[in-house]
């Protein structure tokens, strides 16, 4: 398991500022607030989760996929931080096991009342009510905290996650896949709103008839221009796929994004996209790059 600082400054770099309004309300997190939460819980929290928390909690949060640091709390022996994509079940990690490995369940709430909770914490945010923060975590704290002194008590319906490729079932490599597809995500659902926004272009559909030959000649090609996001190329690995699920320009001066389901790429860049960049993309690619889809 990695540390993943380095794969999430240079995403950082590369979230359109435009959505930054929509990220306002939820800020990320600093040394001595994750420092507080392991205090409470007892137990250093893993590098990965921490440095989602210090550099993307805001963008992550915002998407409905990261459990905000004051309500992360012990059921039985999991602690969950994720919300599974389209599922609502929690994904976490199980006490004792240091190795990464991921684990879903669904949170033993049978009056369901800890929502009503998150929701004052929602609220007391959007309002800049650091009062009213205070009280809902502190009210869903106490709320787990009897919840959990049956030994009984355990969440439903666990199981370990291991399924092939490593994003789908390691803290590390997870943790960046959600990363990359809420930007992917937000730009999707946001491009109609500055169509003629060029630091977000999104490349032709590949053609049906594609072979595992064709797109590993577009790996090839692009290597001369782009990199995979991380030095550890097995973090953002599609399984026998050839292209992996984002890259990073030599000068760090554009991002190259594959779709969850390989379909298309996206191109982000800091500034609008210069035309002997754009054209070099798409002959790497032999696809054309324009504003949305």
């Amino acid at each position: 398991m990695y540390a993943i600082e380095k794969e999430l400054k240079i995403l950082r770099q590369f979230i359109n500022p435009k959505l930054m309004d929509d990220l306002k309300k939820w800020n990320c997190y600093s040394e001595d607030e994750i420092s507080a939460a392991e205090k409470r819980l007892h137990g250093k929290l893993p590098n990965p989760i921490r440095d989602i928390y210090l550099h993307m909690a805001d963008l992550l949060v915002t998407s409905g996929y990261l459990r905000p640091l004051e309500l992360l709390h012990w059921e039985g022996k999991y602690l969950g931080f994720f919300l599974a994509p389209g599922e609502g079940d929690m994904i976490g990690i199980k006490k004792g096991k240091t190795s990464g490995d991921l684990y879903t369940w669904e949170e033993n709430d049978p009056k369901e009342t800890a929502w009503e909770y998150e929701d004052e914490l929602v609220s007391a945010y959007e309002e800049g009510d650091e009062d009213g923060k205070r009280r809902a975590a502190g009210a869903y704290q106490k709320y787990w905290k009897r919840r959990n002194i049956p030994l009984i008590h355990a969440p439903l319906n666990v199981h370990k996650l291991e399924q092939e490729p490593r994003f789908n079932h390691v803290l590390d490599a997870y943790g960046l896949f959600l990363v990359i597809h809420s930007i992917r995500e937000w730009e999707e659902m946001t491009w109609c709103e500055h169509a003629d926004d060029r630091t977000c272009l999104f490349s032709d559909f590949f053609p049906g008839e594609s072979s595992q030959e064709y797109f590993q000649k577009i790996a090839d090609r692009i290597k001369d221009d782009f990199k995979p996001l991380s030095d550890h190329p097995e973090l953002t690995c599609l399984g026998d796929f050839p292209l992996q699920m984002a890259y990073v320009h030599k000068d760090q001066e554009a991002l190259l994004v594959l779709g969850q389901e390989p379909v298309c790429f996206m191109l982000l860049t800091k500034m609008a996209a210069k035309d002997n960049l754009l054209e070099k993309v798409q002959k790497q690619t032999g696809l054309v790059f324009h504003v949305g889809f």
